[in-house]
């Protein structure tokens, strides 16, 4: 079987608290995006997971979520994994979660297991805090760890540029900072005002992300990439997740394409990509 996995940005992200049990409470505006890795599954010997023909170390998130599908439901079936990543390691774009998600759908229906999409995020949880999104694939406000899964109903589609530096961000190093911080509280009920009334003005003056000052302590360059960014005419920057891909807004879709030719020439991992869906 041949899937995809769709990457995530982050349109809102507010950290709520830090919990007695080390997690991060969340709020937060996800959209899926049009970049995504390729998998193809068939059954095997043994279970094995690739990347672009490289076995991948037991503790990747495909790996984990094999297993946990296998305690569940008993699964009997060892599974041969390959992985094309197109989506970038350490960008705030929930590759890994992605391609769990994927799998996780496929093997249930490789294997004739239905499931409710709300039991899904409680199952896929214990891989990822992006998983559960990932499994639902569409607009919506994710709050708790990231199980806790309401669907915006939407079908706003634009297009924005998505740039990722060579250097990525650790999401552990990134939360692990925000205690020290001086924390702030994106308005995310406005943002999500703004995908349902397809508000683009609103969006742009209310969208943040409370781990962007943090990302831009502890990677500098992030200044030099959003300042390159509005020097190409983009008018609303903002960073994903806990970084480093940062997301180039603009209605007009000439200034679009004319960022996207002129940042090119300097960053390796230039994209522009459909939100929504």
């Amino acid at each position: 079987m041949k899937v995809q996995a769709r990457a995530k940005i982050n349109l809102a992200l507010d950290v709520v608290e830090r919990m007695d049990n080390g997690y991060h409470s969340l709020d937060m505006i996800m959209a899926p995006i049009s970049i995504f890795d390729e998998i193809e599954i068939e059954k095997s010997a043994c279970d094995e997971v690739m990347c672009e023909g490289m076995k991948l170390p037991e503790n990747n998130t495909v790996s984990k979520m094999v297993q946990v599908l296998k305690e569940i439901y008993s699964l009997s079936s060892n599974y041969k994994i390959s992985i094309k990543k197109h989506i970038p390691a350490q960008a705030g774009l929930g590759g890994g979660s992605a391609d769990a998600a994927a799998v996780c759908k496929a093997l249930l229906q490789m294997e004739g297991i239905e499931e409710t999409e709300e039991n899904l995020y409680e199952i896929t949880k214990q891989v990822g805090a992006d998983v559960p999104f990932c499994i639902h694939d569409k607009w919506a406000r994710v709050k708790g760890i990231g199980e806790k899964i309401t669907p915006i109903e939407s079908d706003w589609q634009f297009n924005i540029i998505v740039v990722k530096p060579d250097f990525g961000i650790s999401t552990a190093n990134a939360f692990s900072k925000w205690k020290e911080s001086r924390p702030f509280h994106p308005d995310v009920e406005l943002v999500e005002s703004s995908i349902r009334e397809k508000n683009m003005d609103l969006l742009y003056q209310t969208m943040a992300n409370a781990l962007e000052p943090i990302a831009f302590e502890i990677e500098p360059e992030l200044n030099q990439v959003k300042m390159d960014m509005e020097d190409a005419g983009l008018v609303r920057i903002l960073m994903s997740g806990s970084g480093s891909s940062m997301l180039g807004f603009s209605v007009d879709e000439d200034v679009i394409q004319s960022a996207y030719e002129r940042l090119k020439e300097k960053y390796s991992f230039v994209q522009i990509v459909r939100v929504g869906g």
